[in-house]
Order: C-alpha cells, then sequence, then structure tokens
C-alpha cells in the first residue's frame, strides 16, 4: 500500500491523529485506534484500502508546503465578557460559546468538544441548538474523539451549514478536505491556539489519583481549568458523590507533566499548525501577556483571519469589552511561531511509566529524579511566589516579564 496515510512519508510531518481520514476514505477502511502510548492513530484495512489516495490529500503528513501567508490579513483583539456569570463559567474571556450560540441562531450546526463521563475521553460532537453548545464549555487538554462528528459534518448529503471547533491540526485537514470538494461556502472553521496534547494515559492516571486523594467514586462534572485560584492559575474543579474538589494552583501532577512537554504526542513538537493562520476563520486563546498579568477573571484572545470570521464576531462584540491589538502582542505568551524541544529518551520514559502500572504519586516521584538542579530551584522559588500576598505576586509577574 503506497498512497494511504500509513504511507511512511520522511520529509514531511508525524500523524496529528485529528481523524479527517476516515470521513475521507470512500471505502470505509480506515479505523482510529488509540496506541500503547495514549494517542490517537489510524488503521488501515488492507482488504478494503483500493490506494486511491484521497485520505492523504487532507493529511499534514503529506503536505511539505503549509501556507502561511494570511497573517498580515488578519485584524486582533482581546475581549472579556462584560456579563459576570458567563465569565466566570469559561476559561478565559468567554467567546467561543457565544459565536457558538451566534453559528446556531444563523443555522450552522455546530461542532464542539464535550467531555464523555461515562468513558472519561473528549468527544467532538455536533450541537443543533443553543441548549446543546453549553457541554462544550471549557477547554479540555488533550486529544477528542472525532469520528462520528467529522464524518456526518463532511459527508452529510443534505448539504448544511456547520461551524467546526478544533485544535489547528483537525482545522487544517477540515481545510484541505472541503477545498479538494470545492464545498468552503457552508462552512466555518474556528480554532484555537495549541500548546500541544498530552498523551490519553496520563488523564486516566489523573483521573485515578483524583479519585484516590478525594474518595469521589463518579465525576459528574468536571471543570477543566477552573478559575477557582484565578485565570492564570492552572487548576482542575471535580464535582461527585455531593463533594467538591479544586486542585492546588502549584506542583499539580497533570499540569506539571502537561507543560514538561515530555509526554507529548510526536507531532506537537514540530507542529507548522499552530503558527500558521492560512487555513482557519478565527483563532481563538487566552490572552496571556504582560498587559493582562494582574487580571484574575480571564481575557479571550480573537484572532479574525477572513471575512467570514470578522462578520461573526462583529455580531456578538456588543457583549464583550474590547480592545484591538497586534498579532505579535498576542502570541508573544503563546507557542506560536515557536518549536518544543524534544528529549526522545526522557519522552520514551515518561510515557513509560504512564503506561506502567504505578500510581500518578509513584510516577511523579520516579519523573522527577530527572530534573536538573536549575530545574529543582526554579520550581521552588515558583511555588514560594504563588504563596505570596497577590500584591506582591503581581508586582513580581510585571519585574519579571519587564525584563
Amino acid at each position: 500500500m503506497e498512497y494511504n496515510v500509513l504511507t511512511d512519508n520522511l520529509n514531511a510531518h508525524y500523524c496529528t491523529g485529528c481523524s479527517v481520514c476516515v470521513a475521507s476514505c470512500p471505502r470505509k477502511a480506515i479505523t482510529i485506534l488509540l496506541t500503547e502510548d495514549g494517542f490517537y492513530e489510524p488503521c488501515i484495512d488492507e482488504k478494503l484500502c483500493t490506494d486511491c489516495g484521497f485520505c492523504q490529500k487532507s493529511c499534514y503528513k503529506f503536505d511539505d508546503n503549509i501556507l502561511y501567508e494570511n497573517e498580515n490579513n488578519c485584524v486582533v483583539y482581546s475581549a472579556t465578557h462584560k456579563n459576570s456569570h458567563e465569565l466566570k463559567s469559561s476559561t478565559s474571556g468567554g467567546v467561543s460559546v457565544e459565536l457558538m450560540r451566534e453559528c446556531i441562531k444563523q443555522g450552522y450546526k455546530v461542532l464542539g468538544v464535550a467531555y464523555d463521563y461515562s468513558k472519561n475521553i473528549a468527544v467532538t460532537k455536533v450541537a443543533s441548538s443553543i441548549e446543546d453548545v453549553e457541554k462544550f464549555k471549557g477547554s479540555k487538554y488533550f486529544q477528542s474523539s472525532t469520528i462520528d462528528a467529522f464524518d456526518e459534518a463532511l459527508n452529510d448529503k443534505s448539504k448544511p451549514k456547520y461551524a467546526i471547533f478544533g485544535t489547528p491540526c483537525q482545522i487544517y485537514a477540515i481545510s484541505k478536505y472541503i477545498d479538494l470538494h470545492e464545498d468552503k461556502d457552508r462552512f466555518l472553521l474556528i480554532d484555537i491556539f495549541c500548546h500541544g496534547c498530552p498523551s490519553m494515559n496520563l488523564w486516566e492516571k489523573y483521573l485515578k489519583y483524583i479519585k484516590e486523594r478525594t474518595g469521589i467514586s463518579k465525576f459528574d462534572r468536571i471543570e477543566f481549568r477552573s478559575k477557582t485560584h484565578a485565570w492564570h492559575e492552572f487548576c482542575f474543579t471535580f464535582h461527585g458523590n455531593n463533594a467538591e474538589y479544586s486542585s492546588k494552583k502549584n506542583n499539580d501532577p497533570f499540569y506539571t507533566l502537561f507543560f514538561d512537554k515530555n509526554a507529548f504526542n510526536r507531532a506537537c513538537y514540530n507542529c507548522e499548525m499552530r503558527s500558521s493562520l492560512a487555513y482557519t476563520d478565527i483563532r481563538l486563546g487566552d490572552f496571556w501577556g504582560y498587559q493582562y498579568d494582574t487580571n484574575t477573571t480571564g481575557v479571550s484572545a480573537v484572532v479574525l483571519c477572513s471575512d467570514t470570521g470578522k462578520n461573526l464576531f462583529n455580531k456578538v462584540c456588543n457583549k464583550f469589552e474590547t480592545h484591538q491589538h497586534t498579532l505579535a502582542e498576542t502570541i508573544v505568551a503563546q507557542s506560536f511561531g515557536k518549536q518544543h524541544s524534544c528529549n526522545v529518551e526522557l519522552r520514551k520514559y515518561t510515557l513509560g511509566l504512564l503506561s506502567s502500572d504505578l500510581s500518578m504519586k509513584e510516577i511523579m516521584k520516579a519523573y522527577r529524579k530527572n530534573y536538573s538542579f536549575k530545574k529543582k530551584i526554579k520550581i521552588a522559588a515558583k511555588s514560594i511566589m504563588k504563596h505570596l500576598p497577590q500584591k506582591v505576586y503581581f508586582e513580581i509577574k510585571k519585574i519579571v516579564h519587564g525584563i
């Protein structure tokens, strides 16, 4: 088999696990499996595959000519929801859910990421009502299962309009697919500033750790990026068994491994998609950076990349306090334009720990043995800062970011 997504291509990229190849296959020869390392990857039934090559045409692995030319045409805003309840329940400034609601009003079906509490996984689903989009609130920090939703949106013979919210790699693949089928007009594409996707094994271990720590046997609700400790502090809040637990604001096992970047999908390290704005109508994220260092409630970054995106945001912008910015101001604290260094051996070791029978506590003990003295000092200093009075903490942040 020479013309499918499992073909080796050393000149381009690694598989992102977007799963658009499943929807593109006319023979239904492709399925998606979760690897031992905890990432979604395609599997091909060679008895069904005819080597037609359709799956390759929208696959990031086979594109060595990524486009970037759209950056100078973008309009950039910071945005903070004027409604305090909406702001508090969002992970940043509350923009994404308002865009989803507006899309429903305009006759779009909306694809977003919900959390499946029975399977404890993130799943991309299709919403047809304003009530349905509420389940998409909150960031999810790992790969979503996109198969059914993408297949429905891309192969719907009735040709309705779809607004698709996803990661840059997912939106890239969908953009390529709809361009090939000359079907762009009925799709609206919104992606996010992406840092990378960690192994699903990390999330599984972390949930077991939280259950043991709290005694919660089943989660009724999980707030990803809860603002319990304020917007800048990465925190989960778990609800279940009539109990509530919020993770600590420093040295949390999940976020430690997430920000250390040693359990990411291979494609995430040198991902070009997070640094391209050529395939999306809007890019959303947190507006990190010195302008909002002391903000505790949340600010969204909104990058409008097309006339379609600009028109959509204009419909909801009256709900927000907005300020226009340059793209450079927006990306200064994002992974945009950056490559993550990959310590191959440490990544292999970390993924091995996560796929082992060790508990999260045992994994972190073994993992931290790899820390250098300099990193240990940095972690200790950060921990001390987190416990300082807020006013002092903010002043130190200003000084550090001003250097």
